[in-house]
């Protein structure tokens, strides 16, 4: 049921109407006792209009999918007010390596037992698999979906090249076409969206629900100083993901990215909300931009974060030009020769 306080798009081309704030529960599948406070994440996310939830068989190695159907099943919500999706992997994760005919049913049905569900709303390739033919891993998609195990198909971080070879082989047999894209984007990471996957959207008719819009956290405000969190990066393969992020995109760079921070933390304060709430308003003010996929540690981080539906109205383009003043990272377009003038030779 569609709420009043949140908006809503149509994810791509097709007639599947999603939130433009979603759900992922990628954090609580990589940590004990966590099942609780991830179903308080999601009643305060339905409560508040989100009908899109994501998850993985990779996070946790399967446990976030068995807690996302264990609170679908204690929430007792209604199954076709929520779109449920998940990603598999082309890796030995769970099952048999890559994305296979033999692969994908199996891992489609296990993933299906730890939801609880009969179906999958969209169903992701979560990264592309170079070892397997793609006609293959395409056939079986589509071959799922007549058997009703999932409705939609999307792709996660493929090139436009890739999806462009997904939408000449569903034209060649006549299959069901991908309808949706999940890569990252956010104010440091603007390339792919804003630049690389335009030529796509124009041409199919993608949509996208993107990941990871505050950077891991790294654009929320508390780390404004530069610094990084005490305890976040101290062991295990998450800590080595989480500094490379930080180094990335802070750490390697300070003095501009707390320029542009503290920056960002003062218009905020001008239009009278958050700084995450900015950041996120920013995003889903893309059009290309179906679904945000917010996610989170604690409940009390998703009362400040759904709020940025309302923050977007204050994007207004004057706005826009000083966030982009701050940030001096839009991608340059790729080049129309067709408009192409040459400054004429000087005499």
């Amino acid at each position: 049921m569609e709420s009043e306080t949140m908006n809503y798009k149509y994810l791509g081309n097709s007639g599947l109407k999603v939130s433009v704030l979603g759900f992922g529960n990628m954090t609580s599948g990589w940590a004990e006792g966590t099942e609780q406070w991830n179903f308080e994440c999601m009643n305060k996310c339905v409560r508040g209009g989100i009908n899109f939830f994501n998850t993985a068989e990779v996070y946790g190695m399967g446990s976030a999918e068995t807690i996302l159907g264990n609170n679908l099943k204690q929430g007792g919500w209604d199954r076709d007010d929520l779109i449920i999706s998940t990603n598999l992997i082309p890796t030995k994760v769970i099952g048999i390596q890559g994305l296979s005919r033999k692969r994908l049913r199996q891992a489609i049905n296990h993933s299906l037992q730890r939801l609880q569900l009969d179906y999958i709303d969209v169903l992701y390739l979560h990264r592309f698999d170079y070892e397997v033919p793609l006609e293959e891993t395409i056939r079986i998609i589509n071959d799922l979906i007549d058997d009703d195990k999932a409705f939609y198909w999307g792709t996660s971080e493929f090139t436009p090249q890739q999806l462009s070879e997904c939408h000449r082989i569903c034209e060649k047999h006549g299959w069901i076409p991908p309808i949706v894209e999940q890569a990252q984007y956010h104010m440091f990471e603007r390339e792919k969206i804003e630049r690389d996957y335009v030529p796509i959207f124009r041409e199919y008719g993608m949509g996208t629900t993107v990941w990871s819009p505050l950077a891991g956290g790294l654009l929320s405000g508390k780390y404004n100083d530069g610094k990084i969190v005490p305890g976040r990066a101290e062991s295990g393969l998450a800590a080595a993901v989480y500094k490379q992020k930080f180094d990335n995109y802070i750490g390697n760079r300070k003095e501009d990215a707390v320029r542009t921070l503290k920056g960002l933390q003062s218009l905020a304060e001008e239009l009278g909300c958050t700084q995450s709430q900015l950041v996120l308003a920013w995003v889903i003010k893309n059009p290309d931009v179906t679904t945000a996929i917010l996610g989170a540690s604690s409940p009390g981080q998703l009362d400040e974060n759904l709020a940025a539906v309302e923050v977007v109205k204050k994007i207004t383009p004057e706005v826009l030009a000083r966030i982009e003043d701050l940030l001096g990272n839009r991608p340059n377009p790729s080049m129309n020769w067709r408009t192409f003038t040459p400054n004429p030779p000087r005499r």
